[in-house]
């Protein structure tokens, strides 16, 4: 399956990837990235994430979440 973000069949792949691992997430649940050490925090009721960037960001994860129409806020220093 094509997850090129550049290209519409890749975004949109991503996205409904993406909209079906939220789908069953609750409120305040956590994804962890391995590939980039990210943790992403999921509020579905806003449509709104948190990013806890690892040692490798990965814009593409925001790029995502933001393309899916939700609210996205990066949480620097914080202690998890």
């Amino acid at each position: 399956m094509n997850y090129d973000l550049d290209t519409s069949e890749g975004m949109a792949n991503a996205k409904t990837w993406t909209a079906s691992l939220f789908s069953q997430l609750k409120e305040g649940a956590r994804w962890i990235v391995p590939r980039s050490e990210t943790l992403v925090v999921v509020y579905p009721k806003h449509k709104t994430a948190e990013i806890y960037e690892g040692s490798r960001p990965d814009p593409s994860i925001a790029r995502v979440i933001k393309a899916m129409g939700w609210n996205v806020y990066y949480v620097k220093d914080a202690h998890l």
